[in-house]
């Protein structure tokens, strides 16, 4: 079933206007692997920041009740790794595994809410956002200009990674029946952008690329129909293979070699 989307909720959210003391560094809250995290959006607010060196900027924060939260991984050269989704596995205690026990493998990256909210809530950010707050939610932090890019409504499935152990988000994506629908997942500027706009750029972008060519690449069409060469096989391959080239001008045989032997057959 189709949905028309309508930015009024967001349009008409009122903007929260705060003074920022000291200045307002969001790396500075980024420390560590971060969080992914899937869950419903409860609730949007809007806010105008201005910090005390007179920055200002301008972000939506998103509260949301998370499902499923786990810790980010990280190989040592620093690519992102699926974390371990509380796997578990079957040990036998019984012959042929006529009894067996459940145990987890290796050890979760799942974290509880309380867990969450431990790593990404930071004082100074709470007091903006803990009395717009809903009940079992969690606020994240996204520059209001990338939030325009998303088409998302109160009450849908999202998925979303924090840059590092705070609330700033790294990426967001919708969720429909489980399946991403739009995402920023492919390391776009723009939260929203899908995956196939950033292979599509990148194609554009890549310039010209070497081919591997076959021989007779490049003929023309027409090329072909002037010369037919046909390879006759006998004895030893290689080195009993003779080779007949007819053209309109007749037949010229060639000795296995390749050296010529001599004018055209009529």
């Amino acid at each position: 079933m189709s949905r028309i989307y309508h930015d009024s909720v967001l349009r008409n959210k009122a903007v929260q206007s705060a003074r920022f003391p000291g200045a307002w560094d969001p790396a500075s809250h980024q420390g560590g692997n971060g969080v992914l995290l899937e869950g419903e959006l409860v609730d949007i607010s809007r806010h105008s920041i201005v910090d005390a060196h007179g920055r200002k900027e301008r972000y939506c924060v998103l509260y949301v009740q998370p499902s499923q939260i786990h810790r980010r991984q990280f190989d040592p050269k620093g690519n992102e790794i699926e974390p371990n989704f509380s796997a578990t596995r079957k040990v036998n205690t019984g012959f042929l595994m006529s009894s067996y026990r459940v145990e987890a493998k290796g050890d979760t990256d799942r974290l509880t809410p309380e867990s969450l909210k431990g790593l990404v809530n930071k004082p100074e950010l709470l007091a903006l956002t803990e009395s717009l707050t809903p009940d079992q939610t969690v606020a994240f932090w996204m520059p209001e200009t990338e939030m325009e890019m998303m088409e998302l409504e109160l009450g849908a499935r999202i998925r979303l990674k924090t840059r590092g152990d705070g609330p700033f988000l790294d990426s967001l994506a919708k969720l429909e029946a489980g399946t991403v629908t739009k995402c920023n997942f492919a390391g776009d500027g723009k939260a929203g952008a899908s995956w196939t706009d950033n292979i599509m750029a990148r194609k554009a972008s890549g310039g010209a690329t070497a081919e591997l060519r076959e021989q007779g690449d490049g003929a023309e069409d027409e090329e072909w129909g002037d010369i037919v060469v046909v390879f006759a096989l006998g004895g030893v391959l290689l080195g009993s293979t003779k080779l007949v080239v007819e053209s309109e001008g007749g037949k010229t045989e060639l000795p296995p070699g390749g050296q010529s032997c001599g004018g055209s057959e009529q």
